[in-house]
């Protein structure tokens, strides 16, 4: 057996078991007195673990699934050094997994920049007081403990927000079923040539409530899909832009006949963008618009080509957005001033996130009685 793994073996046997509450330290020193020293000054506060040889804790890291809270390595060993050492196990646990403490004799510019390389978490040079030791060690132990408890918080959150993506869905779903079957009644009512004016009227206020409920469904829907790390999920494909803009304007015209439109699309608004998203993204601009324009007032919708990006411009006449309400009028729940149309608040949120996951960027600017919304995105981004 070679003499390494004999005083490993010895060391464990002869060691005083620790209580299991206790932080775990290994400590990797070739050196017997100076392994016990370091393990009489961790004593009481710690359950010490001393391994005589770099090759032997590597074993033992491999075999065992328990690592320990902190690795306190000695730079210079004779089979492997503590830098070796360092480097081989940062390939597979990164600093938070199992944070390392580099012991050195070196001069401590040049050893603080060999042993931070190397991927150690911190470096202290021999001899050391066993006050600085211990504190060191703390140091890297509660450091560790409050990114175990972030991620086990972090864990708890996705559990909870895929539990909210899925009872959303399940409830769109049932929700959809029936204001479909609304949707359809009503539309049948109202092409039937046969109602009575007064009848007529609440078809078509049950028409625009049934739409609004389906709106105010989905952007609910969307905003459970919203991840901080992500944001909002798309996919990518060839688009035309300026199709998705026609077909919007077509749409909103049809169930507000009375309302003009003036369109000015430039040719050539292809990119790489999610479609059905940009499609979620003109509808609400343009509903938008009606909800804050004053009767038959203009709503003018430009789309402008340029060789690198293109740009959408959404304008509506009437009360313009106070001052004061810009710098939040994006954020989720906000509804702007003076908005006749019921919903949550989400719209221009939601449109700010499809922007933002097509790397593009959303803005407001208001004069002259007009508020005009402008949405830029670059034509080729990797997916």
């Amino acid at each position: 057996m070679p003499e390494a793994a004999t005083n490993f073996i010895a060391t464990r046997e002869a060691r005083t078991p620790m209580p299991d509450s206790l932080p775990a330290v290994w400590i990797v020193d070739d050196s017997p007195i100076q392994g016990q020293a370091f393990a009489r000054a961790l004593t009481g506060a710690y359950d010490v673990s001393i391994y005589t040889s770099g090759a032997v804790v590597l074993e033992t890291l491999a075999e065992g699934p328990a690592l320990p809270n902190v690795l306190v390595l000695d730079w210079h060993m004779p089979d492997l050094t503590g830098i070796e050492v360092c480097e081989y196990i940062r390939r597979t646990k990164d600093r938070v997994q199992l944070p390392i403490l580099m012991l050195t004799a070196q001069e401590l510019g040049r050893g603080a920049v060999e042993a931070l390389q190397a991927g150690a978490n911190d470096f202290v040079a021999v001899p050391v007081s066993p006050i600085e030791l211990r504190a060191r060690i703390s140091s890297l132990v509660e450091v560790a403990s409050l990114h175990a408890r972030l991620a086990a918080a972090e864990g708890r959150l996705r559990v909870e927000a895929d539990f909210r993506e899925r009872f959303m869905g399940m409830l769109a779903h049932d929700l959809r079923q029936p204001l479909n079957s609304l949707w359809m009644a009503s539309q049948v009512l109202s092409r039937s040539g046969s109602l009575e004016p007064k009848l007529s009227t609440v078809i078509d206020v049950q028409l625009r409530a049934v739409q609004r409920m389906k709106r105010m469904i989905t952007e609910l829907l969307d905003f459970t899909r919203i991840r901080p790390e992500t944001g909002m999920p798309i996919e990518r494909q060839p688009t035309d832009l300026g199709a998705i803009v026609r077909s919007n304007v077509g749409e909103i015209l049809l169930s507000h006949p009375h309302q003009p439109i003036e369109t000015s699309i430039a040719e050539s608004c292809y990119g790489n963008w999610d479609p059905d998203r940009l499609a979620q993204v003109c509808s609400n601009l343009l509903n938008n618009a009606i909800e804050h324009n004053p009767a038959h007032a203009r709503i003018v919708v430009a789309l402008r080509s340029e060789p690198n990006r293109v740009e959408l411009c959404v304008i509506n006449h009437g009360v313009t957005i106070p001052d004061e309400v810009i710098p939040t009028l994006f954020q989720a729940y906000r509804r702007g001033p003076h908005k006749r149309g019921e919903g949550v608040g989400l719209g221009l949120y939601i449109v700010d996130q499809i922007v933002r996951a097509h790397q593009g960027t959303l803005s407001v600017s208001t004069g002259d009685g007009a508020t005009q919304f402008t949405v830029t995105l670059p034509r080729d981004v990797l997916a």
